[in-house]
């Protein structure tokens, strides 16, 4: 025997579909008692009875506002067909046209100002026109009192306005959030880059040294051992340099920021694989993340001759500053190459500068491999 399907969980039958909210069904008994209570404590013996009628069009009109989320332009049709005929019936004032605010608020506050204030405009027509057309049938004179009247356009214009702020600030809200996560997304994107960097840069130091100690170790075990002594530096230095990356997680400075002035710990490790570095012209002070973009390009640059142009010797960085961007150029002797497919390093490249506002290109030049980089002093 198959056993019955369970029941619908969280609410999300049919009959949850249409029932009111909670918050509303309160809003609704509190706002039906404010009008009930106000009318009774204005009413003048000139006054029609509250009672019945009066009462019963305010718990309906507040009744109708328990559905305010659900259907809100039909439940301000309805709170202003039950709030019209109370005035022109000639019951006690009170707040009863406070009802027509709360369903106007409701409306205003999922529209547009413009869309607002077109349906603002509707309710205020509406009104003033079922009260003109039910005193026609009365047989009396339309309701032409000024304060009448204005009391209608302020009944409006409150929900209006209350509803279209109630929008910004929900709007604002959802965009600060947006933008909380968008940020959120940049900074685990620099990590990983951070990263790579820092990983691959070392591991192709290691990788180069290892090789060379492995094919001396026979013939000159002298060498084999320099080669281990420059890739327990290296790994050294990955791993401090690795740690201060990852310090970004627990704080919101890292100790030591990556910038051109430890350009001479790339030419260090890059020495240990048989690689100069000869840096030229001057950077000068720049803002940080546009010194940390131009540190990461030199660097990845400099990881890319060591580990694909196997005949370079030397890398040469030129720094040129001008009075609203910095460029740089990083080209190696290692001879014509072949287009490299793009990878990790060069999106990196690219990253880095586009971040900033900046660009970069890298490609096989007459003489080796060239990463030229465009990036705007303004940044940051």
């Amino acid at each position: 025997m198959t056993p019955p399907p369970d029941p619908p969980r969280g609410g999300a039958g049919p009959s949850a579909r249409y029932s009111p909210h909670p918050a509303d069904a309160a809003l609704a008994a509190v706002v039906g008692v404010t009008c009930l209570v106000g009318a009774a404590l204005v009413a003048t013996p000139d006054d029609a009875p509250l009672w019945p009628g009066g009462a019963a069009l305010v718990v309906a009109g507040a009744t109708a506002l328990a559905w305010r989320r659900r259907a809100p332009v039909t439940v301000l049709a309805l709170t202003l067909a039950a709030v019209a005929p109370y005035y022109w019936n000639g019951y006690p004032d009170g707040p009863t046209s406070l009802m027509v605010a709360v369903g106007m608020y409701t409306v205003a506050s999922r529209l547009s100002w413009p869309r607002s204030v077109g349906v603002g405009l509707v309710l205020f027509g509406a009104w003033v026109g079922l009260e003109r057309i039910a005193a026609a049938r009365a047989g009396e004179l339309p309701p032409g009192d000024r304060d009448r009247l204005l009391w209608i356009v302020v009944t409006v214009a409150v929900g209006v306005a209350v509803g279209g702020l109630r929008r910004a600030q929900t709007e604002a809200a959802e965009r600060a959030e947006e933008q909380a996560h968008l940020r959120v997304e940049q900074e685990r994107l620099r990590l990983a880059r951070e990263v790579h960097d820092v990983v691959s840069h070392s591991l192709a130091m290691i990788a180069v040294r290892a090789g060379v100690g492995v094919h001396v170790a026979d013939r000159r075990p002298d060498e084999a051992v320099a080669a281990l002594v420059e890739i327990k530096e290296a790994s050294r230095a990955a791993l401090a340099e690795l740690r201060t990356t990852l310090a970004v997680l627990r704080e919101s400075e890292s100790p030591d920021v990556p910038g051109l002035h430890r350009l001479d710990e790339v030419a260090r490790v890059a020495g240990l694989a048989g690689v100069g570095v000869e840096v030229r012209g001057s950077a000068g002070e720049l803002a940080p993340p546009v010194d940390g973009a131009a540190f990461r390009i030199v660097r990845e640059a400099v990881t890319n001759t060591v580990r694909h142009a196997r005949s370079a010797r030397r890398v040469v960085v030129d720094l040129e500053r001008g009075a609203r961007e910095l460029r740089l150029r990083v080209v190696d002797d290692g001879g014509p190459t072949d287009p490299v497919p793009p990878g990790h390093g060069l999106r990196g490249l690219a990253e880095h500068a586009a971040t900033l506002g900046g660009r970069s290109s890298a490609a096989p030049g007459p003489d080796g491999f060239v990463v030229e980089a465009v990036l705007p002093l303004a940044a940051g």
